[in-house]
């Protein structure tokens, strides 16, 4: 159950405590085991945390200000269970920190914020049944919220008719150069009774810096990929990153259907030390899922994706099920199976590599994963 706190009792979050205002405080705690047959040489079973849900705990805020107009905010940490480690480069509030209003005629926030790719998009693909497990290979795409918006501004409209449209703007902050590290994403949800649509598109300048906390832009003295799967990070000296993802879920009984397509460019790379490519490069990325509710409390979920690379292919399989113990508290177990064939971004032939699990040493890899997973 998510705990309410009246103001009164947190000034150093609030000021003056407001009759109509709150602040919910809510998280995940997610650890598990997995097995990997082949990470880095060598099978190996390790504790794991976030794999298929991120361990977070955040606040959320809210104070009427009348006439339909609330102020609110959303801090979010992400951290590691297995160390109590922060996540998301050690920020404080990685997963989200952002302040704005909210009004009849939608709402306006500003910081750090999720773009509509993962938020609509990603809803509807396998990473919403388990995370990082169940992302397209690296996360070249965002659908699992591989970057977040930094120095952002978005306007969210107010749901009509099932439609809800939602736009970013992130100034790139570089004095004599407003286009460095400038992002802009679009996007637009609809759902009408069983069905959902999703559109989004995300154009990002400088990703390097922009989206992946790179230290100095391409051609600066320093430069090194930031990018930590060799799926794209041999083309992150591109002078820009665009992503077109289109989803459609349907519902039907028990079942739930899923379909996605991604489409994701790198534009203008710079050929460096750690980044062998020039010109640009394109990803297409297709995915199905389904799951399927055999009780309230039992689900099983499959999904196949299969990822066209500039020179690489990759498939994917995830199949499991999912039992809750409570309404706050499930366990689940989910195995995973990926093949790459080709050249991946570095020059290298291409190696499997599940989520975070790290490499294989050969095109294949399985994993199997258990967790556990409890929500407040």
């Amino acid at each position: 159950m998510k705990k309410t706190v009246a103001l009164l009792a947190l000034p150093v979050l609030a000021g003056t405590a407001h009759a109509q205002s709150s602040v919910t405080l809510y998280g995940i705690a997610d650890t598990g085991i997995v097995y990997i047959n082949n990470q880095s040489g060598h099978s190996n079973v390790e504790t794991v945390t976030g794999q298929t849900n991120g361990s977070r705990f955040g606040l959320r805020g809210a104070e009427d200000l009348g006439s339909g107009m609330k102020a609110i905010f959303t801090l979010e940490n992400g951290f590691d269970m297995s160390n109590g480690k922060l996540l998301q480069g050690s920020r404080l509030f990685g997963r989200q920190a952002w302040v704005g209003l909210q009004t009849p005629y939608g709402s306006l926030t500003m910081g750090r914020q999720y773009d509509p790719m993962t938020r609509y998009i990603g809803e509807i693909a396998a990473t919403s049944i388990w995370a990082w497990v169940g992302t397209h290979p690296g996360d070249f795409d965002n659908l699992n919220s591989n970057f977040r918006v930094n120095n952002s501004i978005e306007y969210r409209s107010p749901t009509m008719y099932g439609l809800t449209i939602d736009g970013i703007f992130a100034p790139g902050g570089t004095p004599g150069n407003f286009a460095t590290n400038r992002i802009y994403t679009l996007g637009a949800n609809y759902q009408n009774g069983p069905v959902t649509i999703a559109l989004a598109y995300d154009h990002v300048n400088t990703p390097a810096t922009s989206a992946f906390d790179g230290t100095a832009a391409p051609g600066q003295p320093g430069f090194t990929s930031p990018g930590k799967s060799p799926v794209f990070s041999g083309y992150l000296s591109a002078n820009s990153m665009d992503i077109f993802g289109a989803g459609i879920a349907y519902t039907l009984g028990s079942a739930k259907f899923g379909f996605v397509y991604t489409h994701t460019s790198f534009n203008d790379i710079l050929r460096t030390p750690t980044t062998p490519n020039t010109g640009s490069a394109i990803f297409n990325s297709y995915e199905v899922n389904a799951r399927y509710w055999f009780t309230p409390a039992f689900l099983v979920g499959a999904s196949f994706n299969y990822t066209n690379a500039e020179t690489a292919k990759y498939e994917q399989v995830d199949f499991g099920p999912d039992y809750f113990l409570s309404k706050r508290t499930d366990v689940l177990v989910v195995g995973i199976w990926q093949h790459a064939s080709g050249i991946d971004s570095t020059g290298h032939p291409a190696v499997a590599a599940i989520g975070s699990l790290g490499q294989s040493t050969t095109p294949n890899q399985v994993a199997v994963k258990f967790s556990l997973k409890h929500r407040f």
